[in-house]
């Protein structure tokens, strides 16, 4: 791994640390429990928070707005569905994942950074990275329940990995050469 590289993965890694400023935030502004909208604003302001962390990991190479916005709306879009269809325990820690981590994905698709997979990779795997890391946050103790709109730090380093190391892979192949 070249030293770019790897300074770019230790950085998007670091956005881990946004995880849980993201979700006490969003708790502390509105309760999703209080209903739909709350749900909403709870879990947009967290995607704002993690989408300003990521922003600043990607080296800026997408409008702060553009990115920003769309995860915002991804993680608020996908939290009220979350909620409206019932998966609010632990035991739907995949579903929630799953449901969010694929919200996500397919907004920021729509804004994507050269820094960033084809939607056709980044989606699937926000939605795999996002499903893994609400089954680690819920083994360690975290409730579900509680209406945290995105995973713990355990979780939100595992996902940083998963999607870090995607990203590295795809930069990888796209800085080779291809043979004629």
């Amino acid at each position: 791994m070249s030293r770019i590289l790897s300074r770019d993965f230790a950085l998007w890694l670091a956005v881990f640390i946004a995880y849980p400023i993201a979700g006490g935030l969003g708790r502390l502004i509105a309760n999703p429990a209080d209903g739909l909208i709350f749900a909403f604003v709870t879990a947009a302001v967290a995607g704002a928070i993690l989408g300003l962390a990521q922003w600043l990991a990607l080296g800026r190479h997408v409008s702060v707005a553009r990115w920003v916005g769309a995860t915002a709306l991804g993680l608020g879009v996908s939290f009220v569905i979350v909620q409206a269809v019932g998966a609010t325990s632990s035991t739907a820690a995949p579903i929630i994942g799953a449901v969010t981590g694929l919200g996500v994905g397919i907004a920021q698709s729509f804004v994507r950074s050269d820094r960033v997979p084809a939607a056709v990779i980044w989606v699937p795997t926000m939605g795999i990275a996002w499903a893994v890391a609400w089954v680690v946050t819920t083994s360690i103790g975290v409730q579900a329940d509680a209406g945290w709109p995105v995973v713990g730090v355990s979780g939100a380093l595992v996902a940083q990995i998963l999607t870090g190391v995607v990203i590295a892979m795809s930069s990888r192949r796209q800085a080779q050469p291809a043979f004629a």
